[in-house]
């Protein structure tokens, strides 16, 4: 019952108190619970592109987080060679109509030393719209972010650390 409590208060602090979170939240429980049925049920719409071939991977419940909350636009899947533009984009989807403007510009890009560098001073920027970026642990070249009120931060990621 813990780890479901863990779920449902991550789930609904990045999609609201609704029936999508309530649903995720049981689904994410049933691939730790049952992760060989889980996977077969799921392997070609989630596991597949993902190159996970066998059920119970570490990342098989992550992963199908990831792809729902993506498809919920409250997650994105920055590729570490991903530019400016594509980080302004992400961060304005992820506000959800509160970053109107770009943050960054292409100098901005060449003065940061990659990706990860701009993510840092993204940090900095977000404090402005009482929002924080969070990361989750996905062995990949991307870099999956979203986005939480500033004083929610500390403890979703210590949710993702307890749940991942």
């Amino acid at each position: 019952m813990q780890a479901y409590k863990q779920y449902h208060t991550l789930l609904t602090t990045l999609l609201g108190e609704n029936q999508v979170a309530h649903q995720l939240a049981d689904q994410l429980l049933e691939s730790d619970d049952h992760p060989i049925s889980f996977f077969e049920k799921h392997k070609e719409t989630h596991f597949h592109n993902r190159g996970i071939t066998r059920a119970g991977n570490v990342e098989q419940t992550l992963c199908f987080m990831l792809d729902v909350l993506g498809k919920h636009e409250v997650v994105y899947e920055l590729d570490w060679k991903a530019d400016s533009e594509e980080l302004n984009h992400a961060l304005r989807l992820l506000s959800r109509g509160r970053i109107k403007d770009n943050l960054f510009t292409d100098q901005d890009e060449k003065d940061a030393d990659g990706m990860y560098e701009l993510l840092d001073m993204a940090e900095e920027l977000l404090e402005e719209y009482g929002l924080a970026m969070i990361t989750f642990p996905l062995e990949s070249d991307s870099h999956p972010i979203a986005l939480v009120p500033v004083d929610q931060k500390e403890k979703i990621e210590m949710l993702i650390d307890d749940l991942f």
